[in-house]
């Protein structure tokens, strides 16, 4: 880790990259927050924001145009579907950033987001920086969802080196971007696009660094607050870190250690759910969901591809 000076730092151009489908209500709450972004470590970089529509109806036109931002903005539509083929148009839109900003369109980021992200990509000379995703979740929601702490994603201290990392809120270097390209469009409809992209930054030689307090907030509505829908979550991601690792490394040894690394989570998940019931339904949630990405981890190894967006609408994964 090296010392940062605010004064000494070359003023960053970012951009800002969002792939949206259907979510007008959540996609202004977004832009909304990134108009409230605040620096107080970094100087002020130059900013653009790229909104792209997956959605040839042009569904988020008239949200983009509502939210008043500080930054410069743009908004395109990409109709071949599928969120690889978002992210990689707001890439070519982002207009050759010196940092490529990733942020979900059903997240809010803290004021001081941005600034904390290029802190510390500044601090410790990282080319990837990933931050928190914490859940905001309905005032329906069950404590033991709450409590069990399901949707908490990357929250560790900064400097911390990650093994991977999604696109829910990430910091991307340009010199990354030119060495790995782009997301694969092969996971258009199974999803894990960001998966396989983060291997291939990790294969490239390049680290993954925590940034601690490069907060967003993740919106987790009614219909993903059940163990319905956890479980189905865990099936998917076993099922897609399968597909993503055997289109990387198709070695008979290392498709022999999925199958033993599977059974292993579905015994282990199966024994942990007979005990479960003494330490709360909590528990027993993350014993099925340890089984369930286990069996998707199986059925990906025998050639099941689980394909989470393929009815446009359906409730997102990511």
């Amino acid at each position: 880790m090296r010392s940062v000076h605010r004064h000494n730092q070359k003023k960053a151009r970012v951009g800002i990259c969002i792939a949206t489908f259907q979510r007008r209500e959540l996609l202004r709450q977004l832009l909304s927050g990134l108009s409230r972004l605040s620096f107080d470590r970094m100087p002020i970089p130059d900013i653009l924001v790229v909104v792209v529509d997956n959605d040839p109806a042009r569904s988020a036109a008239d949200i983009c145009d509502a939210v008043l931002l500080p930054w410069p903005s743009k908004y395109v539509v990409e109709s071949r579907r599928g969120i690889a083929q978002a992210r990689n148009r707001a890439i070519l839109e982002a207009e050759n950033p010196d940092y490529f900003v990733f942020i979900d369109d059903d997240e809010v980021p803290a004021p001081n987001w941005l600034d904390e992200l290029l802190w510390t990509r500044a601090c410790f000379e990282a080319d990837v920086v990933c931050g928190p995703v914490l859940p905001r979740f309905d005032a329906a929601a069950p404590d033991w969802m709450i409590t069990g702490q399901f949707f908490s994603r990357h929250s560790n201290t900064s400097g911390q080196i990650a093994e991977n990392c999604g696109a829910g809120n990430v910091l991307i270097s340009r010199k990354v971007m030119a060495a790995v390209c782009a997301f694969d469009e092969r996971f258009a409809l199974t999803g894990a696009e960001d998966t396989h992209f983060f291997l291939r930054v990790r294969q490239a030689g390049f680290e993954i660094i925590c940034s601690g307090g490069g907060v967003v907030y993740e919106a987790v509505p009614s219909s993903r607050a059940s163990l319905r829908w956890i479980l189905r979550r865990a099936y998917q991601s076993g099922n897609s870190w399968v597909l993503c690792e055997s289109s990387l490394d198709r070695r008979i040894s290392t498709r022999i250690a999925r199958i033993l690394k599977a059974s292993g989570r579905i015994l282990q998940g199966a024994m942990s759910a007979c005990l479960s019931p003494v330490f709360g339904k909590a528990a027993f949630a993350h014993a099925l969901s340890n089984l369930f990405l286990g069996v998707g981890m199986l059925a990906a190894t025998a050639g099941r591809t689980f394909q989470a967006y393929h009815s446009a609408g359906a409730d997102s994964l990511e």
